[in-house]
């Protein structure tokens, strides 16, 4: 199975997203992929959010995932744009 990296990829095929400068929640899992990655956003939606200071933002939800090479032990991170509630 091959995988695209940004060390070969041709860039002219791509969106470009303009993000503004926002305040990020970002929660980090390692683990089986894509078990681990899906089981952080579920917590985060049904634990962290509703527990925290905090609410989302209209803006996109960025998703990192690491080295694919070992299924069994990707570091991953999602990126929540935030702000503090009643701000």
């Amino acid at each position: 199975m091959g995988y695209l990296t940004t060390k070969n990829l041709d860039f002219e095929e791509f969106d470009v997203v303009e993000v503004p400068a926002l305040t990020w929640a970002i929660f980090s899992s390692k683990g089986p992929f894509p078990n681990v990655m899906q089981e952080t956003w579920a917590k985060v939606a049904s634990e962290w959010l509703p527990s925290s200071d905090y609410e989302l933002v209209e803006a996109p939800n960025i998703s990192f995932t690491g080295d694919l090479s070992d299924m069994n032990n990707v570091y991953s991170e999602i990126w929540f744009a935030v702000k503090k509630k009643g701000s």
